[in-house]
This record gives C-alpha cells, sequence and structure tokens, in this order.
C-alpha cells in the first residue's frame, strides 16, 4: 500500500479512550454548551470570515514515526474547489503523489527499486483523500458534520485542561474533542475505528499553535494509532493564493488521459 494511503488511513481512524473527569469534592463545575466551546474556538483560530475567505494554502512538513530513524517529507497544496497535490518522499523507500486539477485525478508512485506507476483514480476517490490529509480544513471546520454536540465535562489532555466534547456525525460516529479551557484552541481528537482485527482507538494531537496570518494554525500533529505515533511537523504553512500551475498534471498523466479518449471512426467517403 503506498505511504499516503497508509497515512489517509492512519488519519481517518480515530477512537476514543474516553477520561471520565475525577469525582469531585467541591461545587460541581457548570458546563458549557458545546455549541458556545466551540463558537470559542472558531474565534480564537481567527473567525468566520477569515476561515470562510480562505481559498488555498500551501505547507512542508517533516514526517517521523516513533521509535524509528525512519524519516520523509510531504508537501500539501490544496485550493478551491478541487484542486489539490499531495506529496510524501521517503527516500530510498520511495515516493508517493495524489493530485488534481479539477477535472481529473490521478496518482504516481515509485518503489524502493525505482519502478514507477501512474494511474487516474476517480474525482471522488481525490476528495476523500483531501478529506483525509487536509488536517488543517478538518480542524477548522471540525464541527461542520456534527449531529449531536455535547460537553461531557472538565478532561486533561497533554497537559492542558480541556472542555471534553462527545461529537456524534451525520454518520452516526462518535469522537471525543478537546478544547483548551483557557485558549479555546483544539488540543486533541479521539475516535474508535474498527477493522479486520477489531477495533482500536486513535488519538490526534495538535500541539505548537502559531499565527500564520490571518489565522492561528497548529505546527505539530501526532496521530497515534495501535502503539505507533506518526509525528507531522510543519517547516512552513503559506495562506498565499496556490499558482494554478501547481497543479498541473505531468505529462505521463496527460498521456495516459489521451490514451483513455476513444478516437473516432474514420467514414470512407465516395469520390
Amino acid at each position: 500500500m503506498p505511504l499516503i494511503l497508509l497515512i489517509a488511513c492512519l488519519g481517518l481512524q480515530s477512537p476514543p479512550a474516553v477520561q471520565q473527569p475525577a469525582a469531585s469534592t467541591t461545587s460541581p463545575v457548570v458546563l458549557p454548551l458545546a455549541r458556545g466551546v466551540f463558537s470559542r474556538y472558531i474565534n480564537a483560530v481567527g473567525g468566520r470570515v477569515a476561515i470562510w475567505d480562505l481559498e488555498s494554502f500551501t505547507a512542508n512538513a517533516t514526517l517521523g514515526i516513533e521509535g524509528t530513524e525512519a524519516e520523509g517529507k510531504m508537501d500539501l497544496a490544496f485550493r478551491k474547489p478541487d484542486l489539490m497535490r499531495i506529496r510524501v518522499d521517503l527516500g530510498q523507500m520511495g515516493t508517493s503523489e495524489v493530485g488534481s486539477d479539477g477535472e481529473i485525478a490521478w496518482e504516481i508512485v515509485t518503489t524502493d527499486d525505482g519502478t514507477e506507476s501512474e494511474e487516474l483514480i476517480d474525482l471522488s476517490d481525490s476528495r476523500e483523500r483531501r478529506r483525509t490529509l487536509n488536517w488543517f480544513e478538518l480542524a477548522i471546520r471540525i464541527n461542520a458534520d456534527a449531529r449531536v454536540l455535547k460537553t461531557i465535562g472538565p478532561a486533561d489532555f497533554e497537559g492542558h485542561a480541556c472542555w471534553e466534547v462527545q461529537k456524534i456525525n451525520r454518520a452516526g460516529l462518535e469522537e471525543r474533542i478537546f478544547i483548551d479551557r483557557n485558549s479555546y484552541l483544539l488540543r486533541g481528537i479521539r475516535m474508535i475505528e474498527s477493522s479486520i482485527g477489531g477495533e482500536y482507538e486513535v488519538t490526534m494531537s495538535f500541539r505548537n499553535w502559531k499565527p500564520v496570518k490571518p489565522l492561528m494554525l497548529f505546527h505539530e500533529l501526532a496521530i497515534s494509532a495501535q502503539e505507533m505515533e506518526l509525528t507531522v511537523v510543519f517547516d512552513s504553512i503559506s495562506l498565499d493564493k496556490a499558482a494554478p500551475d501547481l497543479f498541473l498534471p505531468p505529462q505521463s498523466i496527460i498521456d495516459l488521459v489521451n490514451e483513455a479518449v476513444p478516437t473516432p471512426p474514420t467514414t470512407d467517403q465516395a469520390p
């Protein structure tokens, strides 16, 4: 499986090891409404207008797997409505690229022995990759697909005092979201995911929040599942408009598109 798919699977899957707040001998904590917590979070990252006006961004990141010396590079580029390019480079282990110019989508994989394969993929598939790997959009629009939001109580997440919010999305899946009680920034998401081997927990940790005007964005993401942790450290993030040329398909993909177009039949004309 190409690494980009592995990361996509890891990013989509998330499970909750839900912590219950310890019993208190003092006066009970008054829980804020979940939608009010999210409203303050949206304001903390820049406000609805700034988020709505965001048309594109590019980012470069370094990938690392806890307990190993493996390291890779990831380049992300997205632009409304459907332009995207995601490239992962693992050096000698190979590279993987998924892209879309809004009309066609493709994937190019280079294996460790230098073998390269290209294929056209469905636009719906590329949109799913975008939803999975565009972690900034995930964080900013975290309550967009919510059917139920409920504040569970105060909780600790990686040393931060947070509000723990239960979210049930339109598909009926549950997430636990941790919003900092002081800064109102997103600290983490936990979910339970099912696979052939059973259920397991996935935790996403959003760290090192810094301004990238006009927004406040995290610069480190850790995804933990099944005793493995993938760390994504963003070396650079830009909210300037990404150049359209960045999303043009390479020549090998153009050749595939041309090969897929049927040649019109020729007709003999009488003299």
